[in-house]
């Protein structure tokens, strides 16, 4: 499945949003088991966040550096035999 540009770029940000309001959602709430819940699903949000922009930036890079050429295999040395 292929999204559009705008929404494939924005969604680091909306997973760190989301993060970010699950983290402080959990710091306000009182009950023990829900403030579980969002700081988890905080955490879960921020990591993929974080995992999406990383494994972008190495991709990017990685285009950059390979132009699409195909890349020669090493220079195969041809010994003489030793008498």
């Amino acid at each position: 499945m292929r999204l559009p540009g705008l929404i494939y770029e924005s969604l680091p940000t909306a997973y760190a949003a989301i993060g970010a309001f699950a983290l402080g959602l959990s710091s306000i709430d009182t009950r023990e088991w829900r403030a579980a819940a969002t700081f988890s699903i905080g955490i879960v949000a921020l990591v993929a966040a974080l995992t999406l922009e990383l494994r972008r930036r190495g991709c990017r890079a990685m285009r950059r550096r390979y132009s699409g050429e195909p890349i020669p295999p090493p220079a195969i040395v041809v010994r003489s035999p030793r008498r």
